[in-house]
């Protein structure tokens, strides 16, 4: 291994370097997988919630219940759209 021959002090630096970028690299992928999973609760709340509810309502006049459904498919989309838009700033 090349970090067998350092000197104390080059060792104590490539130990640094390493665990820098190894927690750098963890910390991108990591991002990106929080926000695959976002992007993917988004769309399930889209097609799950929101749009079946806007389909009831245009069709029964609006029940509570699709009213209730809908809002809170939308308060879900927007939380997910602010965790997203402040994960990508």
């Amino acid at each position: 291994m090349p970090s067998d021959s350092l000197s104390p002090e080059e060792r104590q630096q490539y130990d640094l370097v390493y665990h820098a970028t190894k927690n750098a690299v963890w910390d991108v992928f990591g991002t990106a997988v929080y926000l695959l999973f976002l992007v993917f609760g988004g769309f399930l709340v889209l097609f799950g919630f929101v749009l079946p509810a806007l389909g009831a309502l245009s069709r029964t006049g609006g029940t509570p219940v699709v009213l209730g459904v809908g809002a809170v498919g939308l308060i879900l989309l927007v939380a997910i759209g602010y965790r997203i838009v402040r994960l990508l700033q």
